[in-house]
């Protein structure tokens, strides 16, 4: 019998998934006004516990290590499809798209391929191109060129993205191909070479790290950039946290899998203008503390549906690929 993989990490998948929801809800669909200051640090301190959440997704495809190939992008790209051409099919049929939307180069962009919103799953598309080089070079240089490289390009990084914003480095705040590349190899690193004073303190160090963003954030004097060196190293605290569990569950591996498809559920460009006005108009009805108590039962909500559909593009496509 093939022994049950560990579920500490499948966990932290749907923890993750769940965060991003919440995150969204919390600011990025309603926008970041506040009716009180209890409010406004209430909306600081979810985002700061949130949005490293994308960071530790990435970090633990590096942990792991990933076995690219033309399938397992095949996949992907099957599955993003999945999430927009259907919809839209549906919307044009019952005219809640214009024809003329999708006639133009920024219109399939933004309704076939998902737009802006699915910068995610690109990005790790080219993840997956990328990582048999990215393997190869990690297993070439030794731990002491290896630790150079990483903090060289923190460097870097640190100065012209999170300090001056500079797009020369095309970091873009976190929203990059090259961003990726680097938690990637750094996972890598964290996985192979370790550390004792973060593994030691992980915790501590996860608290200490949200707690001060959320303050600075609170104040104004920090922004929520993906390269912010604050939401790094509480992502990659939680790694280091789950790392320590050792569990087996069937049911966590299963659900887990869906874990991406909530994120193109709740992202998808048909629905996206729905969803936001919805949670609008939830959010100046209810008031932000009833709100936020129905984003966690929406996102529970979003998942669940998500697991089910993430099923049936996994059997289609397997039936695709068996006839080809």
């Amino acid at each position: 019998m093939t022994p049950t993989r560990n579920s500490s990490f499948e966990l932290l998948r749907i923890i993750l998934i769940i965060m991003i929801l919440v995150e969204h809800g919390n600011m990025w669909f309603i926008g970041g006004g506040y009716s009180s200051e209890a409010e406004h640090l209430a909306k600081c301190i979810v985002e700061s516990m949130c949005i490293g959440s994308v960071n530790a997704f990435v970090l633990i495809s590096g942990w792991f290590g990933i076995r690219s190939g033309l399938k397992k992008i095949g996949a992907l790209a099957f599955m993003l499809f999945f999430c927009t051409v259907p919809l839209l099919i549906v919307a044009l049929l019952c005219g809640w798209v214009s024809i003329s939307l999708i006639t133009s180069v920024d219109g399939i962009y933004e309704y076939v391929f998902g737009g802006n919103a699915y910068w995610f799953v690109v990005d790790y598309i080219g993840l997956l191109i990328m990582s048999p080089v990215l393997n190869n070079g990690i297993k070439t240089v030794g731990k002491d060129k290896l630790r150079t490289l990483l903090l060289a390009a923190y460097a870097l990084i640190l100065i012209y993205d999170f300090i001056f914003r500079a797009p020369i480095l095309g970091t873009e705040g976190g929203y990059s191909l090259i961003w990726f590349g680097f938690l990637y190899i750094l996972a890598r690193y964290m996985r192979i070479y370790g550390s004792r004073l973060m593994d030691r303190y992980c915790l501590p160090i996860l608290v200490a790290a949200v707690a001060t963003q959320s303050i600075l954030f609170y104040c104004g004097l920090i922004g929520m950039r993906y390269t912010n060196p604050l939401i790094l190293t509480a992502a990659v605290c939680l790694i280091l946290v789950f790392k320590k569990w050792d569990f087996h569950s069937r049911a966590i591996n299963y659900a887990a899998t869906g874990c991406l498809m909530a994120y193109l559920l709740h992202m998808q460009p048909v629905l996206v203008p729905y969803i936001r006005r919805f949670l609008i108009a939830e959010y100046t009805a209810c008031g932000y503390w009833i709100y936020m108590l129905e984003i966690l039962s929406l996102s529970a909500v979003v998942f669940l549906v998500a697991v089910i559909l993430d099923k049936v593009q996994s059997a289609l496509y397997q039936g695709i690929i068996k006839c080809l």
